[in-house]
């Protein structure tokens, strides 16, 4: 996900308003297919969450307890399934920039 800037901000209008990029890991020096475009996204810090109910509430929730703890969401949250667990969904929150 990005910012509209795609400077891989959080989304705007209360994370209403963004860009979903999807895509695949892939190493540094990898070339993008024909018609693809590669995204490098900054090094972070997360904190990860699993998904076990309702996404959009984990997301607020999540967002709460960044906020009650004192840490700062630095970049675009990012969602990934995980293969190894069936297709279990993760949503990674940055919270400092590497």
């Amino acid at each position: 996900m990005s910012d509209f800037s795609r400077q891989f901000h959080p989304w705007e209008d209360h994370f209403t308003k963004g860009l979903y990029l999807a895509g695949i890991e892939a190493r540094d020096d990898a070339e993008a297919p024909m018609n693809w475009t590669k995204w490098v996204i900054p090094s972070y810090e997360y904190l990860y969450v699993k998904v076990t109910g309702d996404m959009m509430q984990c997301f607020t929730d999540t967002l709460d307890y960044i906020k009650q703890n004192g840490m700062s969401l630095v970049g675009a949250v990012n969602d990934y399934i995980c293969p190894e667990e069936n297709g279990q969904l993760y949503l990674f929150f940055p919270i400092q920039k590497l």
